[in-house]
């Protein structure tokens, strides 16, 4: 994964909306040895990046390529974001 997209991410959670949700970072990060709460993703950061950008009503970045390659699951994601469900992200 590309650093623009981590860094992305990071700005997408902090997001006063994403951050109303009241999710903490270990729910989509691990944390590093150092205490950091954005260490290693836990879920596929091209997922993670069109569920907030669509809560946050932003255009994803990620959701073309994610439909081309998997078959429409950037319009899932988009979806389970638009009806405030959490789904299941794909692991990594």
């Amino acid at each position: 994964m590309s650093d623009l997209l981590e860094q992305r991410l990071i700005e997408l959670f902090q997001h006063p909306q994403i951050q109303g949700c009241n999710w903490q970072p270990r729910l989509f990060w691990r944390p590093t040895a150092d205490g950091s709460a954005f260490g290693e993703l836990r879920v596929d950061g091209r997922e993670l990046e069109v569920f907030f950008a669509t809560i946050i009503g932003e255009a994803s970045t990620e959701q073309a390529a994610l439909d081309q390659e998997h078959d429409g699951r950037g319009r899932f994601i988009a979806a389970n974001a638009r009806r405030h469900e959490l789904p299941l992200f794909t692991r990594r």
